[in-house]
């Protein structure tokens, strides 16, 4: 009987045995409610398959008719979200570490690869826009919506606010040498440790855009000690340089760095209406939507620190993050793996 892996309404994953075929198992997938990511998910393994480069599932077959595409079955290695939440403070750390690296490998190796990527996915049925220019609009088009959280906690818009944002979305919308194809939802429970190494699961929301959008995952969006952040930003850093100039350049990598954060940080206040300032409720598991709020904040002002420019959105997000620390107060979040490095 087919086993079955997970069940939401954009998607059901399940497990099936293989009879006399060259492989005991493979993994089936149907996306049913949201086809533009489940298009960009079959056009991200359909294009890493293409390139030969193993950083997820091989694509073994698809029905975009039926809406249903085979993968290869990685079989039931542990998650970097498992190793995080066990004991072992080695296996979570270096389990950290494996996916900056990896994360870095997969940039470097498709860079310049925009037109073999557009191939496969304008081959699918068409998505509105591409992804990176996708998100460069969003974060334009609900500035009213970080507005909104100013005047809900009076705080003031600094000049030069609407400026920077322009200024973000424009590198959003045009990486220029940090162009690469990235995996778009890099959760801890994406990264699945195999026999071969790490692999990422789900890229639904994968596409071109900047490469350090993947980087978020330490450096802003996941709590972790910065230490350890620091150790996956350098990995990741030397990986990516191997083939990425603009990475090796402190400036430009300052500013990528930054401009990533910005865009998430100022996202994160898009996505939440200020109805959080009256009550708080789960954001990601063990983590309130006010620890994440102010977890934003504080990795978007320490990322911004060395770096020129972006004054009118920085002092707005400062002046923002005041007054809301002046309402919270917050703990910490801390993965049971690394309480010993706090």
């Amino acid at each position: 009987m087919p086993e079955l892996l997970k069940t939401e309404s954009r998607s059901v994953v399940v497990r099936a045995q293989v009879r006399g075929g060259p492989v005991p198992a493979v993994i089936l997938k149907h996306f049913r409610d949201d086809p533009v990511c489940g298009l960009d998910d079959l056009a991200g393994v359909d294009f890493l398959s293409r390139q030969e480069l193993e950083f997820g599932p091989r694509l073994l077959a698809s029905d975009v008719d039926a809406r249903l595409f085979m993968l290869e079955d990685l079989g039931r290695g542990r998650s970097l979200e498992e190793l995080l939440n066990g004991e072992d403070v080695r296996a979570a750390t270096g389990g950290l570490i494996s996916t900056a690296r990896l994360t870095g490998q997969l940039h470097a190796r498709t860079l310049g690869l925009q037109s073999e990527y557009e191939l496969v996915r304008q081959a699918l049925p068409p998505r509105p826009e591409r992804v990176r220019v996708e998100n460069a609009r969003f974060l334009l088009d609900h500035e009213d919506r970080l507005l909104r959280w100013l005047a809900a906690v009076d705080a003031k818009a600094a000049p030069g606010l609407h400026e920077d944002l322009e200024d973000v979305a424009r590198t959003l919308a045009d990486p220029g040498p940090f162009l690469a194809f990235t995996h778009g939802d890099m959760a801890p429970s994406n990264v699945l440790f195999t026999p071969s190494g790490p692999r990422l699961l789900d890229f639904e929301y994968a596409g071109m855009r900047h490469a350090l959008y993947d980087a978020l995952m330490w450096l802003v969006t996941v709590p972790f000690p910065d230490e350890l952040v620091a150790r996956a930003d350098i990995t990741y850093r030397i990986t990516l340089s191997s083939h990425c100039e603009a990475a090796q350049a402190d400036s430009a990598w300052t500013r990528a760095r930054a401009t990533v954060a910005l865009a998430r940080t100022v996202n994160l206040f898009q996505w939440l209406h200020p109805r959080v300032l009256e009550e708080d409720r789960e954001w990601a598991p063990g983590m309130s939507q006010r620890a994440a709020l102010l977890h934003h904040l504080a990795r978007c002002r320490a990322l911004l620190a060395p770096t020129e420019g972006f004054t009118g959105l920085a002092r707005t997000l400062e002046s923002l993050e005041a007054r809301l620390r002046e309402r919270w107060t917050v703990p910490s979040f801390v993965w049971p793996a690394l309480h010993e490095l706090e």
